[in-house]
């Protein structure tokens, strides 16, 4: 997800002078396969989640990385967290290769992809998926052959694959019921959503809905945003231009370009709700607009190659785990500890996660 701004051209003084940023350790306190540690990472998604476990195999280990969208921020920050996270000495004493394979959001060209690595024999395959069920078959066929696949973000429908995530269905909930405790009835709240057809967008949705569904009075009007700062913006002010009752605004990725359309049109600041872009953030407490964040963190792919790393040295996760999530309201924005005035609009910010022992400093992220 995210957007496309570019992070080039940020010193690397500049970097060390946003405060805190370059004090995240890499130190565990416990070990990557440490099943007290891995029970507070990967939280079982429902009571009746399955456990998951594989056969115990000797490491290091041969790991691929199948990615489907890039070239937004995002996932230009979560490709640099795999590749840094994979050299961290804890993570790398596991791995004997570690390969990202872009497949440009084609889905066939992702289960291309993943059946050269069935026949290039790694041991686990890490997948950002194009498709919620596309990829099922191939995936099947990866683990039938011994490969552990774990999928992130967009995850998969087959139960063959561990899927990890941030409970998504919560989050656009969450976003919703912050929404209809602040617009007025009859009004219309713009849900500005991210891209068509894929798992995290279609969840999100659906969370939202089951609160919004409670609430008649408000009428919703929905536009694809693509998760990309540019595209909320037009999208959202060519909404503006023909919905005049506009209330507020259920935002995602990329919100920053949904609050740009309404301060270039001086329309009306209305309630907001966003992921952890620094733009909206600086954005939203500067105009003391009521907005909510709950960020889906670029630093999943740090948990899924855990996941995986753990899954083949014989440990059990659950078949679909949850990683937390964590709410910040405006005024409960800080700078310089959860938004960054030094640092560009396009930064995502939570790029660690404590909880599941990582910690990525940002200087490996900003490239």
């Amino acid at each position: 997800m995210s957007y496309r701004n570019g992070l080039l051209g940020l010193s690397a003084f500049a970097l060390m002078a946003a405060a805190g940023l370059l004090t995240a350790g890499s130190a565990r306190a416990q070990s990557l396969t440490d099943p007290a540690s891995l029970a507070q990472c990967f939280v079982k998604a429902t009571a009746d989640t399955p456990m998951m476990a594989a056969k115990h195999k000797a490491g290091p280990y041969k790991i691929a990385f199948s990615n489907s969208l890039y070239g937004n921020n995002w996932r230009t920050e979560m490709l640099n967290i795999a590749s840094a996270y994979v050299k961290q000495p804890d993570v790398a004493q596991h791995i004997s290769s570690f390969k990202i394979f872009n497949s440009g959001n084609d889905v066939s060209q992702q289960i291309s992809q993943i059946r050269s690595m069935i026949l290039s024999g790694y041991d686990a395959i890490v997948v950002d998926a194009a498709s919620p069920t596309g990829l099922d078959s191939v995936i099947n066929q990866a683990v039938k052959q011994g490969i552990v696949v774990v999928a992130f973000d967009n995850t998969v429908g087959t139960l063959k694959a561990i899927n990890v995530n941030e409970d998504q269905t919560e989050m656009g909930r969450q976003w919703a019921q912050f929404l209809v405790k602040q617009v007025p009835a009859n009004k219309t709240i713009l849900m500005v959503r991210g891209l068509a057809g894929a798992t995290v967008d279609n969840d999100q949705v659906d969370g939202a809905k089951s609160v919004f569904k409670d609430h008649p009075d408000l009428k919703l009007v929905e536009v694809y945003g693509g998760w990309d700062v540019g595209t909320n913006q037009k999208v959202t002010a060519d909404a503006l231009a023909t919905h005049h009752d506009i209330g507020g605004v259920w935002g995602t990725e990329g919100a920053t370009g949904a609050l740009q359309a309404i301060l270039q049109v001086h329309a009306p600041l209305v309630p907001m709700t966003g992921e952890s872009d620094n733009g909206f953030m600086m954005l939203a407490t500067e105009n003391k607009i009521p907005a909510t964040v709950i960020g889906q963190s670029p630093a999943l792919v740090a948990v899924a190659i855990r996941a995986a790393i753990a899954t083949l040295s014989g440990q059990s996760l659950p078949q679909s785990a949850n990683v937390p999530l964590t709410a910040l309201t405006t005024d409960e924005m800080k700078p310089d500890v959860d938004y960054f005035p030094k640092l560009p609009g396009s930064f995502v910010t939570n790029i660690s996660i404590p909880q599941c022992g990582v910690h990525i400093p940002v200087t490996d992220v900003v490239k």
